[in-house]
């Protein structure tokens, strides 16, 4: 006897469902003691030098740099270290690459009020991260973008009664001083109209190394 095709075959509860596909990864994730790890930044930094002029002010404003590139990986190898391990565990939790990482450069800076990063992303490296060393409420958070190749997202432009994933362009993580966020170096991201002096945080980058 041939099957039947009608509705008794049919599933007992209808399908409704829209599914985000392709989502981007960021990450986040604290840093343990963090209090006691912010002195020991906050005492190398009393040995540096704040530099305005550095690689990326044609993208900056009010942004200065605190000490030379890497330096602070160099003498805080705990640091390194928790950098590292973290980048680790999100590309498991995320692209799952077969590959160990190494850390390509990290730069800390300094944002006072009025600070803005333009819209950017990272070349030559894999991941990058920001560390939120000094990051009070009300600070600027990290922004990202969406990637649209169009001059209008979505293509037909009308009003939206609410933001979803579908029809944002712009979005954020939750964050709280001593996060360490992680992101495709890809991914355009930036902040601007910082509120407050003393934004202190730390952008690293890492590359390949099997």
């Amino acid at each position: 006897m041939t099957q039947s095709p009608l509705s008794d075959n049919l599933p007992s509860q209808p399908v409704n469902e829209v599914y985000a596909l392709f989502a981007l990864p960021v990450g986040r994730y604290s840093m343990p003691d963090f209090p006691t790890h912010k002195k020991q930044i906050f005492k190398w930094i009393e040995t540096q030098d704040i530099r305005p002029e550095h690689e990326r002010l044609a993208i900056t404003h009010n942004v200065s740099q605190i000490g030379k590139r890497n330096t602070i990986l160099e003498d805080n190898a705990t640091l390194a270290d928790f950098l590292l391990d973290k980048c680790r565990e999100y590309n498991t939790e995320s692209y799952n690459y077969d590959l160990d990482f190494a850390i390509s450069d990290c730069y800390l800076e300094l944002a006072t009020k009025g600070a803005l990063y333009a819209p950017h992303e990272h070349s030559n490296c894999i991941y990058s991260a920001t560390l939120l060393i000094n990051y009070i409420d009300g600070h600027s958070p990290l922004k990202f973008r969406r990637a649209v190749n169009g001059s209008y997202y979505p293509v037909m432009q009308f009003p939206n009664k609410d933001y979803t994933a579908f029809n944002m362009t712009e979005a954020t993580v939750p964050m709280n001083e001593g996060d360490l966020i992680i992101y495709p170096s890809s991914m355009t991201h930036g902040y601007e109209g910082n509120p407050y002096d003393d934004r202190v945080t730390l952008t690293v980058n890492f590359i390949p190394n099997k």
